[in-house]
């Protein structure tokens, strides 16, 4: 059900959709769709999990929507999610972004469920957003005549706890997992475009494939403290990232680049959402649409690597979504923002 729409500039529309209710949570999703792009067929479709440790984050934020907006120009259906955040208050989210309340309203939002999951450990937390990915996907695919939306072409993308989310997901896909089962016989995701994210697993030593993954974009920093480039134990879980996945990958012939920034830390589960759409668009013509094989793995250093030491740092390298935290674009009272004092613009 269709609860209202918004346009900002250009000619991409925004619809809020109520995507599934459980229990007392209601799920929203936005579709961003530019009408003024002619497609030849139908459009593909990229889905925006938002990151925050699952503990709090949304779908609307400003660096988020750029990054929807610009697939929308693309002849995208593009999309942002929200999902139930079931991490307890009194376990440690290890995956976690800042979240920055707006000044003026005061406002984000956080889980305060305490528990009302009944969560035994981080997996249960992010088997629960990934069901709810699932049904998201559900959702469109059932709005598949209506959005004009290519089927077999939809992506997913996220940062932090929404990259881990996406990582996951395509695990458990891959491994036949029972909540992967709702998804139509056979299906698979186009791609995943991760921003600082890895697999998480229960009780695994090692990683499984039972069939191939879809490839996969990766960003991270090689100084993450949050979530590991190859290998951790996270709530008694093992968590494998880029660096333990790719070589899987590439023994199967299955498409990855992996472009790492030195020195960076967890920043890059931000950053890439408006500073990398030349990797990421590359990506998606070349290997998503354009079916190509091809394994890429690069580690780049700027003069200064981004982190996120201080708020004066993080508004430096991604303002856009601390600034607008929580916000939308249209939203934003861009002439009452305080910028810090230390920071050259």
């Amino acid at each position: 059900m269709a609860l209202g729409s918004a346009e900002a500039k250009s000619n991409v529309e925004r619809q809020t959709y109520v995507y599934s209710i459980k229990g007392a949570d209601t799920l929203h999703l936005d579709t961003y769709i530019d009408k003024s792009i002619e497609v030849k067929g139908k459009r593909p479709v990229m889905i925006y999990i938002h990151g925050g440790g699952y503990v709090t984050g949304s779908r609307k934020n400003v660096a988020q929507e750029i990054f929807n907006r610009h697939f929308a120009e693309m002849g995208f259906v593009s999309v942002s999610i929200d999902y139930r955040l079931a991490m307890p208050q009194q376990m440690n989210a290890a995956p976690a972004k800042p979240a920055v309340a707006d000044k003026k309203k005061g406002k984000k939002k956080t889980n305060t469920n305490n528990n009302k999951y009944g969560i035994t450990g981080v997996y249960d937390v992010v088997k629960i957003a990934n069901e709810d990915v699932v049904d998201a996907t559900n959702f469109l695919l059932s709005k598949a005549s209506e959005l004009n939306i290519d089927s077999s072409c939809v992506m997913i993308s996220g940062g932090s706890a929404g990259a881990i989310t996406c990582l996951t997901l395509e695990y458990d896909l891959c491994n036949n997992a029972p909540y992967t089962q709702k998804l139509p016989a056979g299906f698979n995701y186009g791609g995943i475009i991760s921003h600082s994210g890895a697999i998480d697993t229960r009780s695994d030593t090692t990683l499984t494939w039972p069939r191939k993954p879809c490839p996969i974009l990766f960003f991270h920093g090689d100084k993450d403290p949050l979530v590991p480039l190859e290998h951790g134990v996270i709530g008694g879980d093992n968590w494998y990232g880029d660096k333990r996945i790719i070589p899987d990958m590439q023994k199967m012939q299955v498409s990855y680049w992996s472009f790492i920034m030195k020195g960076a830390d967890h920043i890059m589960a931000m950053k890439p959402l408006t500073d990398n759409n030349a990797e990421t668009d590359k990506f998606v013509n070349e290997i998503i649409k354009g079916k190509k094989t091809s394994y890429v793995y690069t580690e780049w250093t700027d003069a200064e690597a981004p982190d996120m030491s201080s708020v004066e740092h993080m508004v430096k390298y991604v303002p856009m979504y601390i600034l607008g935290f929580g916000k939308y674009m249209e939203e934003m009272d861009w002439s009452n923002i305080a910028k810090p004092q230390s920071i050259v613009y």
